[in-house]
Formats: structure tokens, sequence, C-alpha cells
């Protein structure tokens, strides 16, 4: 079974930065998230404000992980 995922010409270019060779995308967002298999879990309460506020925390780190690696790829 898969999804779709909207995402803005940025972030596929990041994406398109850590894609090998052969390598679908689904790939590339695995291999760069296997670090912390557990991360964001047990995020999800009960509380709609919190959730919220649980995922914005996860979505910034993820983006703050992206650009530390674009730099890195940048030196």
């Amino acid at each position: 079974m898969s999804t779709s995922i909207r995402l803005s010409e940025e972030a596929k270019s990041r994406l398109d930065l850590y894609k090998r060779e052969g390598e679908s995308y689904d790939d590339v967002i695995i291999r760069l998230t296997s670090d912390d298999k557990w991360a964001g879990f047990g995020v999800a309460s009960s509380d709609p404000k919190e959730s919220r506020e649980g995922m914005e925390a996860i979505r910034d780190r993820m983006r703050s992980r992206m650009d530390d690696h674009v730099e890195k790829l940048d030196r």
C-alpha cells in the first residue's frame, strides 16, 4: 500500500541531494530517517493542541537535521 504526500520544490530538491542512483524517494526518506526509529513515538495525545505541538516539534527537528545534512554536502 502506498500513500501520496505533497512536497515543496525546496523539499524535493533537498531529497534529490541525497538520492543515490537506483534509489526511490521512499528509499531516501527511510534511509535518512532510520537513525532514530522511535522518533515521535508516543507523541499522539487525546488533546488536539498537545498533538499539534508535538508534531510541530518533530517537524522542526526534521527540518533542522535536513539543514545540517545539506550544509555538510555544501562543504
